[in-house]
């Protein structure tokens, strides 16, 4: 049965069941339905007649399935365009509910987007309609109170203009005048966002009107005049700073009014630009690189350090400090739009930019304000020359790392403390227990990533961090370092339960897929180094566990197994070191790579040496305190974070405590678990005395028993006589 005839008998048949119906309606239509049929005709004039019925549901309906049926159908589009044409263009000028006109607008661009192709069409029902369409729009979005209304009419005079620029260049002034009405900001409540880009797309397309000749140079007058425009907002905002090029005079205006106005018309200014650099041109332009770089560094090196000589207004520089969030975040998206555009132009200044990024990525920075930066220098990296700078990709990498050295361990979580082992030594208490799992009941630990900024960041900055790592430039040490931090990190991202990372599954997966990543391109190197990492390589090609499940492009696995295949090289004539002979702990690492994890904060995840004891002590039953289990530390990692000393307990020294430092360790007659690291060994320095104290001290902590059992027991005189 003809789809058709059974929708205009059971749905169509009045104007409330099309009302009720319309979804359905729409969701069933398909090109097949309009092949030849003798119920095409008829279908059209009941569209006609939906969209002349005096109820506004009905009409509403009638133009939904028109712009439907346009879009399935171009034959019928084109012999039904007048009629329509006739219908809905005069509605745009009515009193007509808000969905109404959406639907108006909606059916008349697909009619004078659909048929471009057809001269004849385009003489006779495009060239004479369009202005009158583009007019009814512009009123559309001045007069309107609709938000809706006002997004979707601005979005269709972006989309109109280049398809008919010659039809607007009387509407030039008009059109201009109404982009600028919504980018010219609001205080004290910011404009809207959505409007913002609207207008934005609307304005960055009206240099087209100029033709082929006029529209480079209208691109240029419009790029030249909002440059002007976000320094003059800027300057605005810095009147209690020094800024070189701005002028003298201050402002008399109400600052708090003043300065959100001028926070909001930079933000209007910067989207401004990024749309001019996106936008198209019929001929090739000269993009003003020097122009666009200045504004860049002069947002991007705003601080709150320096204040202008003479008294000022604490008021008025207390809320420009407060600003300077907001103007970092326009910096940075003016940079990630400029590298994407000029790429390697960006050259001669890339060094001084890179230099900004870093010194604010050195900075204790909160998450919201820390993320555009390492997406700044995220798109940096990608679209320009790598740095040849020697200090800054060691620099970067050091302030990279700590955004991530928060996902590790930290002390606190390893063992317990020693003033809370210190405080049940004594008699008549019962001695905490401790057992494996307990981590699991515990409802206090933290989600290391507690908002989605935060996942944002970890995951920006490991792809940073990527970039980085290709940089021939970077110190061996650091080097080193983020290499021991990339892998703690795949040995416990495993261990971890997604809901420990942050709230969103999805952030697990994406941030174990990229550290997977970065160790595979780490490994990658001859085929005996790589053939190593082949259980890596085979995980990677099937995607990591998460939220969803993070493949890798199929491009990306067959370039790894191209390599282990078909190695470039020739093989080692040496066979490669042990591992027991690579430096992974910090009894065998470089002075360097000790002062770069000191800086980091990053201490080896390894349990502290005994402290010195007495040689009388080991004699005394009673001196060697039963010590307390730890809780089950976490996933153990090549590093663990330093957790700051807590100053309220203070611990007193004298009393030999030998067993607080070896618990963590493993037992010598157990083996230790494939996925663990092994333990390191003890300093040199320590005396064989210590370390049976400490073999001693281990074997007592793992006896089950209570501390009012370990009484003394009375001295015996071996050289009595009696049985």
């Amino acid at each position: 049965m003809d789809p058709l005839k059974t929708l205009l008998q059971l749905h169509l048949a009045s104007d409330t069941s099309a009302v009720l119906h319309v979804s359905y309606i729409l969701s069933s239509l398909t090109p097949n339905c309009f092949l030849p049929s003798p119920h095409i005709q008829k279908w059209t004039t009941r569209v006609g007649s939906l969209m002349h019925s005096k109820d506004p549901g009905a009409r509403w309906a009638g133009l939904c399935i028109a712009q439907k049926t346009a879009v399935l159908s171009k034959a019928i589009m084109i012999d039904c365009a007048q009629s329509w044409l006739s219908v809905a263009l005069p509605m745009l000028s009515r009193s007509e509910p808000a969905p109404t006109l959406k639907a108006a607008m909606r059916l008349l661009i697909q009619i004078f987007n659909g048929a471009t192709d057809v001269p004849e069409f385009q003489r006779q029902v495009s060239t004479p309609n369009v202005p009158k369409f583009s007019a009814a729009l512009i009123s559309l979005a001045e007069k309107n109170g609709d938000r809706e209304v006002k997004l979707v009419s601005i979005s269709t005079l972006s989309r109109l203009i280049p398809l008919y620029p010659t039809l607007h260049r009387s509407l030039h002034t008009a059109l201009q005048s109404l982009s600028l009405k919504f980018l010219n900001g609001s205080a004290p409540k910011p404009s809207d966002t959505d409007l913002v880009y609207a207008a934005s797309q609307l304005y960055t397309v009206l240099h087209l009107t100029g033709g082929k000749v006029g529209a480079a140079n209208l691109w240029r007058k419009s790029l030249d005049e909002t440059v002007a425009f976000s320094r003059s907002a800027f300057f605005n905002l810095r009147t209690t700073f020094p800024v070189e090029g701005r002028n003298s005079g201050s402002s008399t205006e109400d600052p708090v009014v003043w300065i959100p106005l001028n926070t909001d018309r930079l933000r209007c200014g910067v989207i401004i630009i990024c749309d001019l650099l996106r936008s198209a041109t019929h001929r090739p332009i000269q993009l003003p690189v020097g122009l666009l770089v200045r504004l860049t560094m002069e947002l991007l090196s705003a601080t709150a350090e320096e204040q202008v000589d003479g008294h000022i207004d604490p008021g008025v520089h207390a809320m420009e400090v407060a600003a300077l969030p907001y103007i970092w975040q326009s910096g940075c998206d003016l940079l990630i739009c400029l590298a994407k555009s000029a790429r390697h132009h960006l050259t001669p200044a890339q060094t001084r930019i890179l230099s900004y990024l870093i010194y604010h990525l050195e900075q204790p920075l909160i998450a919201s304000q820390r993320l555009p930066f390492i997406r700044a220098t995220h798109a940096l990296l990608t679209y320009c020359q790598p740095p040849h700078a020697g200090l800054l990709p060691t620099r970067l990498a050091k302030a990279l790392l700590t955004s991530l050295t928060g996902l590790l361990s930290t002390q606190s979580d390893a063992q317990p403390t020693d003033a809370a082992a210190g405080g049940k030594s004594g008699k008549g208490k019962k001695r905490a227990r401790g057992y494996e799992g307990d981590e699991v009941f515990k409802t206090t630990r933290a989600v290391i990533c507690a908002g989605e900024v935060e996942g944002e960041v970890v995951v920006a900055a490991l792809e940073a961090l990527q970039l980085v790592l290709r940089c021939p430039h970077l110190t061996p040490a650091v080097h080193s370092i983020t290499s021991r931090v990339l892998l703690s990190l795949l040995l416990a991202l495993p261990q971890m339960l997604p809901a420990a990372l942050a709230p969103n599954p999805q952030v697990y997966g994406r941030v174990l897929a990229k550290v997977h990543e970065m160790s595979v391109e780490l490994a990658v190197g001859t085929t005996s180094a790589m053939s190593k990492s082949l259980g890596l390589v085979i995980q990677l090609g099937g995607g990591v566990e998460g939220g969803e499940r993070t493949f890798l492009s199929a491009k990306e696995v067959q370039r790894n197994l191209d390599l282990l295949l078909h190695p470039r090289v020739p093989p080692l004539l040496r066979s490669l070191p042990h591992v027991e002979a690579l430096s992974l702990f910090r009894a065998e690492e470089s002075h360097d790579e000790f002062a770069v994890r000191e800086s980091l904060g990053l201490g080896a995840a390894e349990a502290h040496p005994a402290a010195p004891v007495q040689p009388g002590a080991l004699h005394a039953p009673s001196a060697i305190a039963t010590p307390d289990l730890p809780e089950a530390p976490p996933a153990k990692t090549l590093f663990t974070m330093d957790a700051p000393p807590d100053t309220s307990s203070k611990v007193s020294a004298p009393e030999p405590k030998v067993a607080q430092a070896t618990l963590l360790a493993p037992t010598p007659t157990l083996p230790p678990h494939p996925a663990q690291l092994p333990t390191p060994p003890p300093p040199a320095s320590k005396t064989p005395l210590a370390n049976e104290a400490s073999l001693q001290t281990t074997v007592v902590a793992a006896m089950d028993e209570d501390e009012d059992e370990a009484e003394e027991m009375p001295a015996i005189d071996m050289d009595s006589d009696s049985d």
